[in-house]
């Protein structure tokens, strides 16, 4: 659970969307148009009718005129391009009219529990506007702006469970369409990634009645993009049990795949995927922040891997030793000789590979998130438990100024989370108490010297300050992956891992760190479109390669 290894993770079969767009393909969802009431410049409403074997629902989007000036990814922004939401139902005039006036103001707005998700979004002017132009004059869009950008809206929050006054989680937690994590977000972004292809399509076709359709292979190869800061970091910290259960799910699934001896059949399709990752590498602008490791030494590296798998598949061997669990020895060879996001890139490889041997996990992410003060429980054993779960927090040094540089808080305006330097910004004293590693310090020192017999509830009653900790810690025993271990206030801290870290289960891509408080990411990049459900899928769009055109047309 440390965090460089954290912000290494990438997607795996059991992302969120991975799970969303094989359950859409099996069932064969119907995603039917039924308004589009857009003007000449792609300004206007949209609608879209889903239906799944246990619902009908409801897309909307508003596509808004803004200035350069307005277009913002920061949460304190007002206004976006597009604002858009996942309804239950088929919406009454009376509900549209409300969301035509409340869905705009997103976080100002309110919505109603029949409301899935809430989001918004923005153009990727540069990308938006070459393939209207290339549409325009009949041809395909210029396939580097492609592999540049990757997406034509860009996504800067979205909302769900209870925010604004929409659905709470409870309501689609079971028997659901959208049951299990992030679901209903994550079609949401997928439906959004719909309609940015019948937007920009619209407005060419406006200016030239004979432009062109995006193609099918290129369409496939764009995705939805995002923006994201700090906010996800308290998500992390403040949902402890549901971290561990992502976490442990990962492992528990590594810990399959690593163990099966595999067939010459499966070596070769892992192969396959090497070369696939080496080629998706290559192909990946070269990142502006070097927070990450760049992707041509990524695609280096997967060559090196694809030599070690060369040898064993003629020869049975690893650097010329023999080799009995193939797997395991292989990650073994990377761990002492490749960097954290290689080892990572090889884990999810591993687990793709082997996907239908860890699909019967797929459900196994939500958990009841109950924490619960034990007031009977003994000073000795609350010390046995920090022994166990807790030693990595009492390795720092609190008394140095560098290791107490931060503090947390969120903004006045939007309740933004963000970062400031002690003893240099306002806002210390309503600082969020995010420093775990701090307050199980404060907390090691205050039970010195107390009787191991002693019962919680008596020790509380002279320490009431801890008694936030102390809850952490007995809630948390046996979620040995709760806690990420890292100080977050230290001078050295770069939050930005954790947004990776999170955005990795969702099944993110195309990490692109703008500083290491914010990153852009892809979504849905050579996932199947629309038009393709109730087809033959075959679940391995993953690391898509640019569409070798004959013709750009």
């Amino acid at each position: 659970m440390q965090i460089e290894r954290l912000g290494a993770f990438r997607l795996t079969s059991l992302s969120f969307l991975r799970i969303m767009i094989r359950k859409m393909m099996k069932e064969a969802w119907e995603i039917e148009r039924v308004l589009f009431s857009l003007d000449k410049e792609g300004y206007g409403e949209a609608s879209y009718r889903i239906i799944t074997p246990q619902g009908l629902f409801t897309f909307i989007v508003f596509s808004t005129e803004i200035s350069d000036e307005e277009r913002s990814d920061r949460v304190i922004s007002e206004k976006w391009d597009v604002t858009f939401a996942l309804c239950e139902g088929i919406p009454s005039d009376e509900k549209i009219e409300r969301l035509r006036n409340e869905l705009p103001k997103q976080e100002f707005g309110r919505g109603d529990v029949g409301d899935l998700v809430w989001s918004r979004a923005n153009k990727s002017g540069r990308m938006f506007h070459h393939v209207i132009e290339s549409l325009m004059a009949g041809k395909q869009p210029d396939l580097q702006v492609l592999t540049d950008i990757g997406y034509l809206l860009r996504t800067t929050a979205v909302y769900g469970n209870g925010k604004f006054g929409i659905a709470p989680y409870e309501k689609i937690k079971e028997n659901h369409s959208f049951s299990g994590t992030f679901q209903a977000q994550m079609f949401a972004v997928y439906m959004l990634r719909h309609f940015s292809f019948e937007l920009v399509e619209h407005i060419a076709c406006q200016k030239n009645p004979n432009a062109s359709k995006l193609h099918p292979e290129i369409k496939r190869f764009i995705g939805t993009g995002n923006a994201t800061g700090l906010g996800m970091v308290p998500f992390l910290i403040n949902h402890p049990r549901l971290l561990h259960q992502w976490v442990y799910i990962r492992e528990k699934a590594l810990a399959r795949v690593k163990n099966i001896h595999p067939t010459g059949k499966e070596c070769k399709r892992f192969m396959g995927l090497l070369n696939k990752s080496q080629i998706y590498f290559e192909q990946s602008p070269v990142l502006d922040v070097n927070v990450f490791v760049n992707p041509t030494q990524l695609a280096a590296e997967c060559a090196k891997m694809k030599t070690l798998v060369k040898e064993y598949m003629e020869n049975g061997t690893f650097e010329s030793k023999a080799v009995e669990q193939p797997w395991i020895e292989l990650t073994k060879i990377a761990k002492e000789s490749a960097s954290i996001d290689m080892q990572e890139l090889l884990h999810s490889l591993l687990i793709e590979v082997h996907a239908d041997h860890v699909v019967d996990l797929e459900n196994g992410f939500n958990v009841d998130e109950v924490y619960e003060l034990v007031p009977e429980m003994t000073i000795q054993t609350l010390q046995e438990i920090m022994k166990k779960q807790y030693s990595w927090a009492l390795q720092y040094n609190f008394s140095d100024k560098r290791e107490n540089h931060y503090f947390w808080y969120r903004s006045v305006e939007k309740e933004e989370p963000r970062m400031g330097i002690c003893g240099e910004e306002p806002g210390e004293d309503r600082a969020m108490p995010l420093h775990i590693a701090k307050q199980v310090q404060e907390l090691n020192d205050v039970l010195q010297g107390r009787s191991e017999d002693e019962m919680v509830a008596a020790f509380l009653l002279h320490h009431p300050e801890c008694k936030g900790i102390v809850k952490r810690i007995q809630s948390l025993d046996g979620y040995e992956y709760g806690e990420v271990q890292c100080n977050l206030l230290s001078e050295d801290m770069l939050p930005i891992y954790l947004l990776r870290c999170k955005l990795a289960f969702f099944g993110a891509e195309r990490f692109d760190p703008k500083s290491n408080r914010w990153v852009r990411i892809t979504l849905f990049q050579g996932a199947p479109l629309v038009e393709e459900i109730g087809t033959a899928f075959d679940d391995t769009w993953i690391f898509p390669q640019l569409p070798v055109m004959e013709e750009t047309k």
